[in-house]
């Protein structure tokens, strides 16, 4: 059954946005628009292992309906931000350490209420390269696609990105710097109620986490913050099927009824790593090491059962035996 299950994880499910680190600090100066066209083209040239050569297409039907906006607006917001991104470029020191300057597209081409892009190979790599010396971050797309704020997606990438540490810190300066900021933020009252504030309470009260910050002091001199971020607790699904069974039936698919094989099998499903990869440092090796993950969530499963309540076993056992029918046909 293992070697059955392991194709499950071969690459990240459409839910997830993945991107490399290095990604996020050439990602702050686009417009929300802009933001949001490459989170959803983000799974898109994750799982069709994209080139240069493939376009990336996004429909203004999928724009509407992800970030929750009347279908109509969408065409044109589409349009004007895949004519922004098509201008933007950025720049990295190659090797021998000079300056390379890149577009983020190559062409794009907007007819009939859809968006096609083709990315630099440079943008791709940051899209699909994940391992030890490419750190990256992911968060489910219907999380982050929620926010509206303008610095809500940026903060959310960074809470995201250190939810394993549940904090970070960052001077004044870096804020400033990191989120593109313009000289009116020098201000620490314009920055918090106009930048940090709103981002923070729209991240807590529409995502899976909540955060927090304090004032880092030297002296009395404020110099930076601290932030703090939690995952929201899991909400309790209602077993409909557990509640018409006969009440002196016994659950067969508790964790402690579940054989190793089993276990093991669960935490190599798809549906199971996408709702529980947050337990794992992003930064950590067991993301992107199959041979680290299976053994690590199967003994974390069997030791803290109470902390996998998003679904019932048999709601990834199904998955297991959907996968094996589909296998022999």
């Amino acid at each position: 059954m293992e070697k059955e299950v392991e194709p499950y994880e071969k690459k990240y499910p459409k839910s997830l946005v993945v991107m490399q680190n290095r990604m996020l600090r050439v990602f702050y100066e686009m417009t929300l628009d802009e933001k949001r066209i490459l989170l959803l083209a983000s799974p898109l040239a994750r799982t069709k292992d994209a080139s240069q050569d493939d376009a990336i297409e996004v429909t203004a039907k999928e724009f509407a309906d992800a970030c929750d906006i009347e279908v109509n607006s969408a065409y044109n917001q589409l349009k004007d931000a895949s004519d922004m991104i098509m201008g933007r470029v950025f720049s990295y020191k190659n090797e021998r350490g000079k300056k390379v300057n890149v577009q983020w597209v190559i062409r794009s081409i907007y007819e009939d209420g859809y968006v096609s892009l083709w990315f630099t190979q440079e943008v791709l790599e940051m899209l699909k390269v994940f391992d030890k010396k490419n750190p990256f971050t992911k968060y489910k797309k219907d999380e982050v696609l929620k926010l509206r704020g303008e610095y809500a997606i940026d903060i959310y990438h960074l809470a995201k990105r250190h939810e394993g540490m549940n904090h970070w810190a960052m001077t004044l300066d870096d804020i400033r710097e990191d989120l593109s900021l313009s000289q009116s933020y020098s201000r620490i009252n314009n920055l918090k109620s106009r930048v940090i504030d709103p981002a923070v309470k729209e991240i807590s009260e529409k995502t899976d986490v909540i955060v927090t910050y304090e004032n880092v002091k030297r002296g009395r001199t404020v110099t930076g913050l601290k932030f703090t971020v939690k995952a929201k607790p899991a909400p309790k699904m209602k077993n409909v099927k557990a509640e018409l069974r006969d009440q002196n039936t016994a659950d067969l698919f508790t964790v402690g009824n579940l054989s190793d094989k089993q276990i093991e099998a669960i935490v190599c499903t798809e549906a199971f790593k996408a709702d529980y990869n947050h337990l794992i440092s992003p930064t950590s090796p067991i993301n992107t090491d199959f041979t680290l993950w299976k053994p690590e969530m199967s003994k974390r499963l069997k030791a803290n059962p109470e902390q996998f309540s998003k679904r019932p076993m048999s709601y990834y056992l199904a998955k297991i035996e959907h996968y094996n029918a589909n296998k022999q046909k």
